[in-house]
């Protein structure tokens, strides 16, 4: 079986890159940084304090490039495909935000206020 070539080989590595950007985001965003501010939701310091809604967010933009770069651009270009597993994907990261976002928001209205979980009885 012979390999096939990129329809777009230019556009294709764009996107090969750019899915690679994405990835290395959401990695970096859960890397431990003592030197944060403030904790994450999953409550150590981290290179990004709104992971692991921005590790979700970056993984999404990473899914989609690779989907868009695969069906438009792949050597299967066109080929009728299932859109199945990356709605799994997609619904499996937004269940996370969805998770992360009310304990977030709730530190966040902690330190608007001036309260601080370290302060707790």
């Amino acid at each position: 079986m012979e390999r096939k070539e990129p329809k777009n080989p230019a556009a294709y590595r764009a996107l090969l890159g750019l899915s690679g950007l994405f990835t290395l985001a959401a990695i970096l965003t859960l890397v431990p940084n003592p030197r944060a501010r403030w904790e994450n939701v999953l409550g150590y310091k981290s290179l990004c304090t709104f992971a692991p809604i921005a590790t979700a967010a970056c993984a999404f933009l990473a899914g989609t490039t690779c989907v868009v770069r695969a069906r438009r651009f792949g050597p299967r270009a066109g080929e009728k495909r299932s859109f199945i597993a990356p709605l799994i994907v997609a619904a499996a990261l937004a269940a996370v935000v969805a998770l992360a976002l009310p304990p977030y928001l709730a530190a966040k209205a902690d330190v608007g206020t001036g309260a601080s979980v370290s302060a707790a009885p």
